[in-house]
């Protein structure tokens, strides 16, 4: 393959990887951890939304809404992705998160986007980083459109843009900015240990609390990984799961049977994963169950230029 077939196929495999990790770890979110790292390796739906087998959450839909916005790598629409997740929200989804809700509310409302989101120490959620992955396909400078408004804009601060739609606590703009580094540098094609160096020095450059999680991270027990809500244990778990285990299957398959807030970990580990892989790292038999296995294809190819 060509670098630009090569950069095509690694697009492709974060955002099925995403969906993947999404739909496999449905079932187990808020349950207790499972009695080992590969108890659940199968996506078979159920769980408290009684999911359908490769159905997708709010992850996946909202990664979706993310990535209809993106025009190309330079141009973003603040338009279209307000459009799509008001769109999403009034479908009625069966899991949302609380944060999310609120944010959808005020945006609706039309509040300007970085006021719609919620500040104060209760929601830190993991809302912005399960969706946020496509972000990583756009350049360092983007010209934006909102309301007949076109700007050109750093990258960072339409990530933070993007982020305090719904999410307002800076913990959840610096995972976000942490996570989009990380997925930038493994479709650059670098090793692990350089997108995980990546990932530390952004952290160091944003946050340090980030910072002195990710210095323990990877000599913790798997029994002792962390998989809540909270974004930076989410961040935390996508990246433990991606470094410490050779395969996208038994990635995911461990940070899933951590329970809790299995589907995003999942989602972000996921994305890791696909992006450092490529697609055929994803198994057949749960790209096969993928309610949005299509679809994605074709806004990658779209993305690309392909019809």
């Amino acid at each position: 393959m060509s670098e630009a077939q090569i950069r095509q196929d690694k697009v492709l495999g974060m955002l099925w990887g995403l969906h993947a990790g999404d739909s496999l770890g449905a079932p187990l979110e808020f349950l207790p951890p499972s009695e080992s790292w590969n108890s659940q390796t199968e996506i078979v739906g159920g769980g408290k939304f009684n999911w359908k087998a490769g159905e997708a959450t709010d992850d996946t839909d909202l990664m979706l809404c993310v990535m209809r916005a993106i025009q190309s790598s330079s141009q973003f629409s603040f338009d279209i992705l307000k459009r799509e997740m008001l769109a999403w929200y009034a479908s009625n989804p069966p899991d949302i998160g609380t944060t999310t809700i609120k944010g959808l509310k005020n945006l609706a409302a039309d509040l300007p986007l970085r006021d719609c989101g919620f500040v104060n120490n209760d929601f830190q959620g993991n809302g912005s980083i399960m969706r946020v992955a496509p972000m990583c396909l756009l350049d360092e400078q983007v010209t934006t459109h909102y309301q007949g408004e076109t700007i050109v804009s750093s990258l960072t601060d339409v990530l933070i843009t993007q982020t305090k739609m719904t999410h307002g606590h800076q913990h959840c703009v610096d995972c976000d900015l942490v996570f989009v580094a990380a997925l930038k540098a493994a479709l650059a094609g670098n090793g692990k240990n350089e997108i995980f160096a990546v990932a530390v020095e952004k952290a160091k450059e944003v946050s340090p609390l980030i910072a002195e999680r990710l210095q323990g991270l990877l000599s913790l027990p798997w029994e002792q990984l962390p998989t809540s809500g909270f974004c930076v244990d989410t961040l935390c778990a996508g990246l433990y799961a991606f470094m410490n285990y050779n395969f996208l299957e038994e990635s995911l398959v461990a940070v899933i049977n951590r329970g809790d807030d299995s589907d995003s970990c999942g989602a972000v580990a996921g994305a890791l994963c696909g992006a450092f892989h490529g697609s055929a790292a994803i198994p057949a038999r749960w790209l096969n169950k993928l309610e949005f296995k299509e679809e994605i294809q074709q806004l990658v190819n779209a993305f690309f230029g392909q019809h």
